[in-house]
């Protein structure tokens, strides 16, 4: 597996300055360009990734190439994303001679990943990401919606949003994005990282996070979540109000506060809760009774 004319190390200061300088690339901040540039930090999320050359991996803003270089030298095919046409010539220049590799132009938010697997989906499907913060939360969500044969992830964001995926009930950052994600899949934090292991330094901290896939039939979500997604999305928009409430003023649940009440009731939970006080779970409880009623209603 040829990486580069001189199979140097992607993953430093003065290789990221110089292949940027080449490319006449000045790093964006609205872009999310942070370039990993810390050694034991790559070390770090290769362990925790865990892979095996039968695994097929998916990296998202595969930037310089630090990360993508040490997912191909692991045997594994990779798939690897970048949005910024000139960080693909880059990595074209520097790894395109990989054949376990491809190298696309597409930004993540939009793109169907699916496309990757027309042949159907392999045993084993991660992505393994360095997320641009911009689309973290919602694209780690999308996927696990969508994408049931992504297994796993580690992956590397902003200090905020990895502790707003992880939190659980109680909590100031408990968000519509801890629970859609965690009634699909367990995390885990791996590593705290400082903000200067990236070049250009950003204004945060990093974490790298695992999100393992629950196993199917693990958890019942019915009509494909779609009912599940929009009961958290609503209870969250309004989070200040009582649940019933938030939830009874979405027109698009259809349930009126009544119907709330009642769930709640025979769920054992009081009917003055907020959002942010029912665990994934609960969540799922919930709307998995008011679904059933609506389904029997005819509604």
């Amino acid at each position: 597996m040829e990486t580069g004319a001189d199979n140097k190390a992607l993953v430093s200061p003065a290789v990221a300055r110089q292949l940027l300088d080449s490319a006449g690339i000045r790093p964006s901040r609205s872009r999310g360009q942070n370039f990993l540039i810390d050694a034991n930090i790559l070390r770090v999320i290769m362990e925790a990734a865990r892979l095996s050359p039968s695994d097929t991996v998916v990296e998202v803003g595969a930037g310089v190439g630090a990360l993508t270089q040490a997912l191909t030298e692991s045997g594994c095919r990779v798939y690897a994303l970048e949005s910024d046409q000139r960080l693909v010539r880059v990595l074209h220049r520097e790894l395109g001679h990989a054949d376990n590799q491809t190298l696309l132009h597409a930004d993540a938010a939009r793109f169907d990943f699916s496309s990757l697997m027309q042949a159907g989906p392999p045993d084993v499907v991660k992505m393994v990401s360095n997320l641009p913060y911009r689309i973290a939360a919602t694209l780690v969500v999308r996927c696990l919606q969508q994408y049931p044969w992504m297994t796993e992830y580690v992956v590397m964001v902003q200090s905020e949003v990895a502790q707003r995926l992880a939190s659980g009930p109680g909590s100031k950052d408990y968000s519509a994005a801890s629970v859609k994600i965690q009634v699909r899949a367990d995390v885990s934090r791996v590593a705290r990282v400082s903000r200067n292991s990236f070049y250009p330094r950003p204004k945060v901290d990093s974490a790298v996070l695992r999100i393992k896939r629950r196993p199917a039939g693990a958890l019942e979500i019915p009509d494909a979540g779609q009912f599940f997604d929009r009961v958290v999305s609503a209870a969250f928009g309004q989070r200040r109000k009582k649940l019933v409430n938030a939830l009874s003023a979405s027109c698009g649940l259809g349930v009126a506060a009544a119907g709330w009440a009642e769930a709640l009731h025979q769920l054992g939970k009081d009917t003055g809760l907020r959002a942010e006080d029912l665990s994934p779970g609960e969540f799922l409880e919930l709307a998995n009774t008011v679904g059933a009623k609506r389904l029997g209603d005819g509604t």
